[in-house]
Formats: structure tokens, sequence, C-alpha cells
């Protein structure tokens, strides 16, 4: 099998070396190297997942009402506090306006009540009026207190129907769908809208049972959102304790930081671990070119570019851990400026990155 290998590096310098030295002669290439090292990690296997919302609320009013205005859309992304939602505050302010009447002559009477009573507490002290009279003067007050405390009780209420007759986003997050439109008559558990938090994202990844034992709660992967044109790192946090039926396959949880743009049931690739670790040879991403098939990397001899074979078995932070062969520890691989090179082609190196 080793034979076979070399065979291929033989192929891979010998036959494009002839190639470039037919062509014409060209400046050398500027390059960028960088220094491969070693690192335990486990093998990975790249498992396509969907990304999901940890957390999602579907938000209904609070009061009843008709929606006057609806102020989002679906995929807005809104902060929390934001309006989502505004009723029709016609009858609510109705109501208020007749409260707050009733309140000011309430505190009318109220205030001659009072003067009535201590005008009949002087008159009583003096005995120039009866205690029945004075009882009675004193319960009258009493019962205008009361009713201007009842009215107070249902202004606060008023108020707060106005208040609750806008809807808010609980946090910040995504709209993810609107049900209720201007017009509707929406009621208190009759979801409006369904809003996701964009801070509680996560990717539900389908790992075959045999392989769970490998994804260790808190371990750090990469994860690439190509549809967004985006890799990040995303931490294990657990898994569903229910297994598909059909496939048997679990679901792992993999959190992911704060995204700009989210999508539910987007697809995710998920570099996750397939092996215990090991020793592994770690070569920067940058350095993978694939050839005719085959993924290799650029190194240099005698000052010309040189492809050598590897296979990648694991992707960690940037970096591609390799099988053993004929790329080791403390060579110097191109990482820059290899997108367009021919094996044979001399290159100078402008920077060389340890």
């Amino acid at each position: 099998m080793k034979a076979m290998k070399w065979i291929t590096v033989i192929t891979l310098l010998a036959l494009p070396v002839l190639s470039y030295a037919e062509g014409p002669a060209q400046p050398p290439a500027l390059v960028v190297t960088s220094q491969i090292h070693q690192k335990t990690i486990a093998k990975t296997l790249d498992v396509v997942g969907t990304l999901q919302f940890d957390r999602v609320s579907a938000l209904s009013p609070e009061v009843s009402g008709q929606v006057e205005a609806v102020l989002v859309k679906e995929g807005d992304q809104v902060t929390k506090g934001a309006p989502l939602f505004r009723l029709n505050l016609d009858f609510v302010n109705n109501e208020i306006g007749t409260v707050r009447k009733k309140i000011a002559q309430v505190e009318i009477r109220l205030a001659q009540a009072k003067k009535d009573l201590t005008r009949y507490e002087t008159l009583f002290k003096q005995q120039a009026a009866s205690e029945q009279e004075y009882d009675k003067m004193r319960l009258s007050m009493e019962d205008l207190a009361m009713q201007k405390a009842t009215l107070q009780e249902n202004l606060a209420l008023a108020l707060l129907k106005k208040e609750k007759s806008v809807i808010r986003a609980p946090f910040a997050g995504v709209v993810l769908e609107k049900n209720a439109d201007e017009g509707n008559w929406v009621v208190p558990g009759n979801p409006v809208c369904l809003l996701g938090s964009m801070d509680d994202l996560y990717v539900k990844v389908p790992m075959p049972e045999d392989l769970l034992v490998f994804a260790r709660t808190g371990e750090e992967l990469d994860v690439t959102i190509t549809a967004l044109g985006l890799t990040t790192r995303g931490r294990i946090t657990g898994y569903i304790p229910v297994a598909d039926t059909a496939t048997k396959n679990i679901f792992v949880k993999v959190m992911l930081p704060r995204l700009e743009t989210a999508v539910l049931n987007m697809s995710a690739t998920v570099a996750m671990p397939a092996s215990d670790k090991q020793e592994m040879t770690l070569v920067p991403r940058d350095a993978l070119v694939t050839f005719n098939g085959q993924t290799l990397v650029y190194t240099i001899n005698e000052g010309a570019a040189a492809p050598l074979p590897v296979t990648v078995l694991a992707y960690v932070e940037g970096a591609a851990g390799i099988a053993e062969g004929p790329v080791g520890p403390g060579m110097d691989v191109i990482i820059d400026g290899n997108d367009r090179l021919q094996p044979g082609q001399p290159v100078t190196v402008i920077e060389a990155r340890k």
C-alpha cells in the first residue's frame, strides 16, 4: 500500500514537471509557507445537520382586540421589547376617558364631603349637631373615598389594557411565522407570530448510535453553513434522548454563537468526532489543493513547487489532520499562492510562518 502511495507521489512530481519545463520561462511565483505540527485530536466525520432555535415563543395577545397595525414581517430581526403588533385602542381610550371623568366628579363630591364633615365635627363637639348626623356625614365621606379607590383601580386596569394592546418581543430574535394581519380579531391564547431567539441557535446533528460515545459534552467543533458562506465553532451541549425509529440515529445538539442571519432548518455541516483522540499531523486548511481528484499539499523542493498527496482524517480550527505519509511534522507547506501553482514551478517565499 505504501509502495502505491509513493508511486502516486512520483507520478505527481514527475509528469507535471516535464510539462512545465516544456513551456515558456515564467518568473517565480510568490508564496507564503507555514510549518506543519502535531496535535492530539480525534478523527472527524462531516455530518450534515439542520439549524434550529433552542428558544422559540408563540406570541399571543394578553387582551382581545382588532389588529390595527402589523409592524413586522416574516424574516425580520427584532430587538427585545420591540413592538410587533398594535391593537385598536378606540374602546380602551373611551373607557379611560369615562373613568377619569367619574374620578373627577367623585373628587369634587369628596372634597365637599370633607368640608361638611369638618363643620359637623365642630358642631358635634359644641353639641349643636347629633351624633347620628355626624356619623352619617362621616360614612358618606368614606363611601366617596371607596368609590374613588374603585375608580382608580378601574383606571389602572384600563391603562394596563392599553399597554398590553401593543404586543412586544420578549427577547431579541427573528420572526419565523406571522399569523395575523390588519383587521383580524385576536384573543389571548391564539398565537399571532412565532419568534426564535438569535442567542439560542444550535445544529441538530444526526449521529449513528455507535459514534455517540465520541460526542462529548463541552467539546468544540467546526461548523460550516455553506448557504451563508460561514465557518464558525460550535459546542456540544448534549443530545435529544429520542432515537430515530428508522435510522437509529441520535440527534446531538451543537450550540452556536450568535449569528447575524439564521434560517430554521438550514443545512449546516459539523465535523463530528468519530474516534478517540490520537496524535495526528496537522496542516493548515489553506494548504489543501485538489488536483485530478487527489487532495495534496505543495512543499518546496530545490526552489520549485512539489506536490505531495495527503489523506484528510479530521478538521479542527482551520487545520486538517492527515494520515501518516510523505508529509510530516516540521515540513513547510505553501498556504498562499498555491491556487494556481503547477508542479515544478519555481517559487519565491515572501513569508514563512511557524
